[in-house]
């Protein structure tokens, strides 16, 4: 006979079941289903909590869901917050049963802080790429380098003198307009689906400075744009047999011929798929601007926007669970 309690939790179920928006209900749903959140909590609890600093008030994998309905709908701590009081299909997919479930701003704040400490992205990130292989949806025909620039704050003058930009973030010109902030290096397979590969940098960085971290992996072909161009790699990557996709730019004293410029718009026909990834990072997960200050948590928050990324097209790719 069930208990009260199964009772309650049955009827609780029943009742929300139909309710909330059903594109992003089926989505979070989706991400309930293929992701084995639980599993990730567990092998991240022994690092983060010990028997010294206790354990949080509320489950890691939740509070992991929670940054990552952060990261797919563009929200602050605050708005999260909001969000899941508002929203039925947040709450469903939290786990929440009354309002003592709701992780509040400072609890994911907290925790965020803790993943940052230990540069947990890294194995989240790892752990995201292990699914998308497992699925077997990633295309292994080769890589497409390209890195974009993320805006950030360049500070205000105090009275002392002193300014109150961030320090780890830098200054580059591109298209004749100058930019201060952050750049987000990937690497994604070749039909633009899945980020294999990330590096952030201050944006002073050079393109071409990061690029055999991102190819370190690549047996077959690399694509990328003009700011990759390089005899040296060419002739290098050649002679592995791994067929060299960077397009070609003019000369000092030598255009390109049309043979060139012919192979350039082929080659930018499979590499025009990266910016598709990007696109949809500033535009539907808000990547518009820097949120955080120093290139440690940035460079968490824009590796977890990249693992964030893989997990919402993997569930686009994904017809049946």
């Amino acid at each position: 006979m069930p208990t009260q309690n199964s009772s309650t939790e049955s009827l609780f179920s029943f009742v929300m079941a139909d309710k909330g928006g059903k594109r992003i209900g089926a989505f979070l749903d989706k991400m309930n289903n293929i992701v084995p959140w639980k599993e990730i909590g567990n092998e991240l609890s022994p690092v983060l909590y010990d028997g010294h600093l206790g354990r949080p008030g509320f489950p890691v994998h939740i509070l992991i869901k929670a940054l990552f309905l952060e990261l797919w709908f563009g929200l602050s701590d605050p708005e999260l917050e909001e969000q899941i009081l508002d929203r039925v299909s947040f709450q469903r997919f939290l786990e929440v049963k009354d309002r003592t479930d709701i992780p509040d701003e400072t609890t994911v704040c907290r925790f965020r802080t803790k993943l940052v400490e230990l540069g947990a992205e890294k194995e989240l990130f790892e752990v995201v790429s292990e699914m998308i292989d497992d699925s077997g949806h990633r295309i292994n025909k080769g890589t497409i380098v390209d890195a974009t620039i993320v805006d950030a704050p360049k500070g205000r003058k105090r009275d002392d003198g002193t300014n109150t930009k961030d320090q780890d973030a830098g200054f580059t010109k591109k298209g004749g307009r100058h930019f201060h902030g952050y750049k987000i290096h990937i690497a994604s397979d070749v039909s633009g689906r899945f980020v294999k590969e990330t590096v952030i940098t201050s944006a002073t960085v050079q393109d071409r400075s990061v690029f055999d971290e991102l190819t370190k992996k690549e047996t077959k072909a690399v694509f990328a744009d003009k700011a990759y161009v390089s005899r040296k790699k060419k002739k290098e990557f050649r002679e592995k047999g791994i067929f060299w996709g960077v397009l070609d730019k003019n000369e000092r004293y030598h255009k390109l011929s049309g043979k060139q410029n012919k192979d350039n718009n082929q080659k930018s026909s499979v590499r025009c798929h990266v910016e598709h990834i990007f696109a949809w990072m500033k535009k539907t997960m808000k990547m518009r601007g820097i949120r955080f200050r120093g290139l440690k948590n940035n460079t968490f928050h824009l590796t977890m926007i990249c693992a964030a990324y893989n997990l919402r097209r993997l569930a686009s790719v994904i017809k049946e669970v």
